[in-house]
């Protein structure tokens, strides 16, 4: 069988172009440190890495979302706390105000420390998140959620959610908490029930007698806000907890995909550096062969 010199010259050209390629192939791999650069460099390997590609942007969407609840439960008990401390003052200035004794004067003064304390715990409910919304937004409000008058809600009571797998609030209900508290009759204002004491030890005109009874009836109206907001702030830190605990396992989870993917598609350095030198050794191999065939020719041996 006789084989042409160009056919003998083709075939040999294309084992180089096929050495080389695969010499460059492996200098690549070295160089992005990457054994799949290219879906066709191992399509099973690229197609799975491909999913956890997406496993991990899921993660990520989620930590972000999980990561602002977060942020905005820490707000909202800091909000509490200093709505509970000022719900305090008031219950140890009504407890004064209970005080027959007081005379005008007296009851003027703790009308005065109420209506501060009222204006600072109007301000705490309607408080910003810091993120254009409001602590006690309910689901949503575009001003102040709570009117100066403390008995209108300008927001939608609820709360708003974030979240796939775990879901959690980033505002809370103000109608629930300030101007619409269940009490065991019904609803109530804390705001309108403080009004109404500062309306007698304001007044000249009241005695110390109906003083002290409308200090007690807003004591018990105090003493239900405190525990309502004791409730809310439970729930605060509970799911907190549940928060930080969905972020560890999150941040597992993406520990596991960075391994997973690492095995997918990283370069073993020892085998790319010995394969890059057994290429090398065959394109130098393959064109001094090329060189000697180039050279052949029917005239040589004529």
């Amino acid at each position: 069988m006789r084989i042409a010199t160009g056919y003998a010259q083709k075939v040999a050209l294309d084992g180089i172009t096929d050495r080389q390629a695969a010499l460059i192939k492996s200098q690549e791999q070295l160089s992005s440190g990457k054994r799949v650069n290219r879906p066709s460099d191992d399509p099973a390997a690229a197609a799975e890495a491909e999913k956890v590609r997406s496993r991990q942007a899921r993660m990520d969407a989620e930590k972000r979302a999980v990561g602002y609840a977060q942020q905005q439960l820490s707000n909202a008990d800091s909000t509490i706390g200093d709505a509970t401390s000022l719900l305090q003052n008031a219950r140890e200035t009504l407890l004064r105000g209970a005080n027959a004794t007081n005379n005008t004067s007296d009851r003027f003064t703790i009308g005065a420390n109420l209506s501060a304390i009222r204006d600072q715990l109007l301000a705490v409910a309607n408080r910003s998140d810091g993120t254009g919304g409001f602590v006690f937004g309910g689901q949503g409000a575009n001003s102040a959620p709570i009117a100066a008058d403390g008995t209108t809600y300008n927001a939608q009571p609820g709360t708003v959610q974030v979240g796939q797998e775990l879901s959690s609030p980033v505002s809370l209900d103000g109608r629930a908490n300030f101007t619409a508290s269940p009490t065991g009759a019904g609803t109530e204002s804390i705001f309108a029930q403080l009004d109404a004491a500062i309306a007698v030890f304001k007044d000249p005109a009241a005695t110390a007698a109906s003083a002290a009874a409308i200090a007690q009836s807003t004591l018990g109206s105090v003493d239900r806000s405190i525990d309502r907001l004791g409730v809310t702030r439970a729930t605060v830190g509970e799911r907190l907890n549940a928060i930080e605990t969905h972020l560890k396992d999150i941040e597992n989870g993406t520990i596991d995909n960075a391994s997973r993917m690492s095995a997918l598609t990283d370069v073993d350095f020892a085998a790319a550096i010995s394969k890059m030198a057994q290429n090398q050794t065959t394109v130098e191999a393959a064109l001094k062969s090329y060189s000697t065939i180039s050279k052949m020719s029917l005239f040589n041996f004529l």
